[in-house]
């Protein structure tokens, strides 16, 4: 009886694989119960994100699917189960007699297991990824609808010769020099005067399309028809090709744009009177970077929603690298991790000027720049001193904010020129030894508190491409701001030296010049894509400098690229 046991054994064995049953039973978890032909039977199942495997089973037996994959149709995976249990299980079943209701059962397993991957997936996360997860599937809010109107009041300039001025009828008079072959370039300014009125004949909008940047109308292009008694409508078309436009002029009189008939006459109308911007629950100017089409040719479009910007918009994370830093011997750091806010304010419009237009905010860290290198934080001993100028150069966290004071916009050359201030704040690392003849050297360490701020002139520099650019010229009066003195010893005028102030135009000690560069890698899929700057501090009471050289990768450039993949368009019912 003894020698029986193996082969036994080994039959059984045997038994098992050419029957299908699965001899690992913990892989499998239970999924659900379906009934087929009244018959219940539990359906265990193992998955990965990619694939997944099924395990019937009926009262006293297991058989294992073949894997399949996630997206494998419904009616091949309820073929394919239907079969198992026939071969398997069930031999009298008939699957052409299969009531619909069961084959819906086996249907829906798909899903579940989807939903269970995600529910793998979600405890799997880090709180962070958490985080970030709920700001990509954040559901889209609506700050208002923009409404294209239909005829609009207009204003019409025409050349007036200055003697014998008929006033009460300037279009006739402008019509009569047109067909006499007078253009506009051939008059003499000198006898003729510009005149102003408003247009009699009827203006029809007929298309519109908006391009939103940061907050503003940056594009606005407009398709108009004038309708003139007795003649063919002339095809008129408006662009703002001198400035954008902020969203309020959508509901106020004060922007304008122009452009010429073909009677060389100028055409104005106010941008209040094309669109009206407005909503019946929430009505804000925060608008997602993205573009729109209105129109009067086409059913439903001449009312459409604009999406509201999300708060994490405002936002990008940066990691980057200095070149500076792989020298050891150098102050700058290898490995940097910067957030970067920017809020889109247009306070004040006057056409091309803006009063406020942004502020920008940043806080950066030195991920490496601590006391394992002397080079990176201020060390000193006994009646050693240091320079101000290490509290910028040493430090290993700052925050800044800026803001744009008056801005210049040269649309021709996507161009912002703005004059702003500053406000900053460093953080530096700081090592003071106190030297003992006869004992152990007493050695405090601690981390020092500065503040800087000034003017500067920014350059924003934004094409409709892949591509943006700032560049920053600023002054910043640097100073100690912390703790008065350490083992009797005061910072000021004793261990920190050059901190005079030079005078021009704003009290400095620094000036610095930057230039950052953003570049969207693939702007079809993502937000992201590369950072780098080049920039240099200098010092004019020691005249040494700071230069700086990173590169790193950007989360979310929506700000800073006027690019974006566009969205669908949700309509207004």
């Amino acid at each position: 009886m003894k020698s029986l046991k193996i082969p036994f054994a080994i039959i059984l064995f045997f038994a098992q694989l050419c029957y299908g049953q699965d001899t690992k039973n913990n892989e499998f978890k239970l999924l659900d119960n379906i009934s087929i032909n009244n018959v219940v039977y539990g359906i265990n199942s193992k998955s990965t994100n990619s694939q997944f495997t099924l395990q019937v089973c009926d009262n006293s037996n297991c058989y294992t699917t073949r894997d399949y994959v996630m997206s494998i149709s419904s009616q091949l995976l309820v073929n394919d189960v239907l079969e198992v249990i026939k071969t398997n299980l069930d031999s009298t079943i008939v699957l052409t007699s299969i009531p619909q209701e069961d084959k819906d059962q086996i249907a829906a397993l798909k899903i579940k297991i989807q939903t269970v991957e995600t529910r793998k997936a979600e405890a799997r996360r880090t709180e962070v990824e958490k985080l970030l997860n709920s700001v990509d599937e954040e559901k889209d809010q609506y700050s208002a609808k923009i409404i294209l109107n239909k005829y609009i009041p207009y204003d019409i300039t025409y050349r007036i010769p200055k003697q014998n001025r008929d006033t009460t009828n300037p279009s006739s008079l402008s019509l009569k020099l047109f067909e006499q072959g007078i253009a506009r370039q051939n008059i003499n300014k000198a006898k003729y005067k510009d005149t102003t009125v408003l247009g009699q004949d009827t203006l029809k909008i007929v298309d519109a399309k908006i391009q939103f940047f940061n907050n503003k109308a940056s594009s606005i292009y407009i398709k108009a028809e004038l309708i003139k008694n007795g003649r063919a409508p002339e095809k008129i078309i408006f662009e703002n090709n001198s400035f954008s436009v902020a969203l309020r002029y959508f509901n106020k009189y004060g922007s304008t744009v122009s452009t010429q008939t073909q009677n060389q006459n100028w055409i104005i109308i106010d941008y209040n009177d094309v669109f009206d911007y407005e909503s019946d629950q929430f009505f804000n100017y925060s608008i997602a970077n993205s573009q729109i089409s209105l129109s009067h040719t086409e059913k439903d479009k001449t009312e459409i929603k604009v999406i509201q910007r999300r708060f994490f918009d405002f936002f990008t994370g940066i990691v980057y690298t200095d070149v500076m830093g792989f020298n050891t011997e150098n102050s700058n750091s290898i490995l940097n991790a910067q957030a970067k806010l920017l809020l889109p304010l247009n306070l004040r419009n006057w056409k091309k000027l803006t009063l406020t237009r942004q502020f920008t905010t940043l806080a950066n860290i030195a991920l490496n720049n601590s006391f394992e290198d002397e080079s990176r934080f201020i060390a000193i001993k006994d009646d050693e001193t240091f320079s101000n100028f290490d509290l910028l150069r040493k430090n290993n966290l700052y925050g800044k904010i800026n803001i744009d004071v008056f801005s210049y916009e040269s649309k021709g050359w996507f161009l912002n020129t703005s004059l702003g201030y500053s406000a900053a704040f460093y953080r530096t690392g700081f090592r003071y030894t106190q030297t003992q003849p006869d004992d152990t050297d007493i050695i405090t360490s601690t981390q020092l508190l500065s503040i800087g701020h000034g003017p500067y002139l920014n350059f924003e520099i934004r094409p409709q491409t892949n591509f943006g650019a700032d560049i920053i010229i600023g002054l910043e009066d640097l100073n100690y701001n912390d703790t008065k003195s350490i083992n009797g010893r005061f910072f000021r005028n004793d261990i920190i030296i050059d901190d005079g102030e030079n005078h021009f135009v704003a009290k400095h000690n620094l000036v610095n010049a930057e230039a950052n560069f953003y570049w969207l890698t693939n702007p079809n899929k993502s937000k992201g894509g590369i950072y780098a700057k080049l920039g240099c501090y200098y010092h004019t009471e020691n005249y040494n400098i700071f230069p700086q050289i990173m590169v790193g990768y950007a989360t979310n450039l929506t700000s800073f690229v006027n690019r974006f993949k566009p969205k669908k368009e949700v309509e207004d019912k």
